[in-house]
């Protein structure tokens, strides 16, 4: 009996080691995965603007040329003559790249040359902002009826759009604001509509 007793607790004991060297009962749960649903659906769902869209721009009116108190000087002169030009339209390309819901883009003028590079955000409806991070040093020559000539510099822009499809937009419409500065006299604003750009 006892060498039974003996090998009995032999085997228990070297049962109970090997349960010691597996897996702890009492260790820390395995850490589950990082969740992936919601953050990679809503990426899913997001508009697919990335890529070159063009079409027309049409100049729609300016600010800060006109008015009584403007009449004379470079402001009035320049400002007149944008008026002369209203309802303008000009070719422009707007090429996008997209991050998830963050935008970085170029506007380019086909007839002007001008060009403004922007970052900006999709919003929650169909629609996204852009403020100019840097525009082109190009600049435009008005001459006045005084003959003098005064120059205008570019020096920043904003885009306000709206898209026609959540996910697989195909227009691009909304207004765009240049601002320019005039021979160092003061601002002006060129406001602008956007025609409705399509992917090229």
């Amino acid at each position: 009996m006892n060498s039974r007793a003996a090998l009995i607790a032999g085997l228990f004991a070297s049962a109970m080691a090997t349960a010691s060297c597996g897996d702890s009962v009492n260790g820390t749960p395995a850490t589950p995965a990082t969740p992936t649903g919601p953050s990679s659906l809503s990426e899913l769902l997001l508009p697919r603007l990335n890529g070159n869209w063009g079409g027309e721009l049409r100049l729609t009116g300016v600010t800060g040329g006109t008015g009584p108190a403007l009449r004379a000087g470079a402001l009035a002169c320049v400002g007149a003559a944008f008026d002369k030009v209203v309802g303008e339209r000009n070719d422009h390309t707007l090429l996008i790249t997209q991050s998830g819901s963050d935008l970085t883009a170029k506007l380019v003028s086909s007839s002007t040359g001008l060009a403004c590079e922007y970052t900006g955000r999709i919003g929650s409806g169909n629609n996204f902002v852009l403020h100019a991070e840097q525009c082109t040093e190009k600049i435009l020559s008005v001459l006045c009826p005084s003959g003098e000539t005064h120059q205008l510099d570019l020096v920043g822009s904003s885009v306000t759009a709206t898209f026609d499809d959540r996910i697989n937009p195909t227009s691009i419409t909304g207004t765009a604001a240049h601002t320019y500065n005039v021979s160092g006299e003061g601002a002006l604003v060129a406001n602008h509509s956007i025609q409705g750009l399509t992917r090229r």
